[in-house]
């Protein structure tokens, strides 16, 4: 049975995610980014999704005080 990649901590806390890993889930221009939480036994690290705070659309972006808004929901909010 496969149990995945090992890699060491460094002395300030990084851990290299392995270049298959980054491809697999298109990781691979500089700057890319990812989210990471834990559910108290385990750190979960998954490509951060950039979409709409109130309707999870991942297009046509506005960023507002770090939060994203897609043009939709911008226009709702304007007409009301």
């Amino acid at each position: 049975m496969y149990a995945g990649f090992i890699r060491e901590i460094d002395s300030v806390g990084r851990v290299v995610i392995p270049m298959q890993i980054r491809k697999e889930l298109g990781l691979v221009e500089l700057g890319s980014r990812v989210e990471m939480f834990s559910d108290g036994k385990q750190i979960i690290v998954k490509k951060a999704v950039r979409d709409c705070v109130f309707c999870k659309s991942e297009t046509e972006l506005h960023e507002f005080e770090g939060k994203c808004i897609c043009a939709g929901c911008l226009e709702k909010l304007k007409s009301e």
